[in-house]
C-alpha cells in the first residue's frame, strides 16, 4: 500500500468521498456529500492506494494552526480493517507532517475506536461527547518533543 496525497476535487478526491461515505456516514443513515463543502479544499486529503488503484483508507488533516492539525473522517474499507492498514495510514501521515513541522494532532475519536487511538499515542482529553448521533471522546497526542 502506497501513502497518496489527493488534490480536493480531483478523481481521486471523488473515490474518497465514496470510502468516507460508504464506512463513516451510510451506517448512520447520513450522507458524507451532504457534509462535503469548498472548506475541504484547505484540508490535506491523505489515503493509502492499492496497487490496483483502489482507495483502502483515507483520512483528512484540518489545519488549526501553524503546527497543529485536527485528523478527521479516518476511515478503512471493511474488506482491510483489522490488517493493520488503519495503523498505517496514521503513522506514515503523522511522520509525514512531523517533517513539515507538525506536532500537534487532535481528533474526535468515536467511542469505538477510543482504543486503537490509544495504542498510537493519542490521550483522552475532557468528558465524551455526542457527535452525529454517537458517543466521542477528543483525543490528542503531541510529537512536539519528537521531531
Amino acid at each position: 500500500m502506497q501513502l497518496i496525497e489527493i488534490e480536493y476535487g480531483s478523481t481521486l478526491y471523488e473515490a474518497e468521498l465514496a470510502l468516507r461515505d460508504e464506512m463513516l456516514r451510510k451506517p448512520l443513515g447520513l450522507k458524507v456529500y451532504a457534509e462535503a463543502s469548498e472548506a475541504e479544499v484547505g484540508y490535506r486529503h491523505f489515503a493509502l492506494q492499492a496497487g490496483d488503484g483502489e482507495l483502502v483508507a483515507c483520512l483528512m488533516c484540518v489545519p488549526l494552526g501553524p503546527d497543529s492539525v485536527k485528523i478527521r473522517q479516518m476511515a478503512v474499507r471493511e474488506a482491510h480493517q483489522g490488517s493493520g492498514l488503519g495503523r498505517q495510514l496514521m503513522q506514515e501521515v503523522e511522520t509525514l507532517l512531523r517533517r513539515e513541522g507538525i506536532g500537534h494532532f487532535m481528533l474526535h475519536a468515536r467511542h469505538t475506536a477510543v482504543g486503537f487511538y490509544e495504542k498510537l499515542g493519542y490521550k483522552a482529553v475532557g468528558e465524551p461527547f455526542e457527535e452525529v448521533g454517537i458517543p466521542h471522546q477528543r483525543m490528542e497526542k503531541s510529537l512536539a518533543g519528537n521531531q
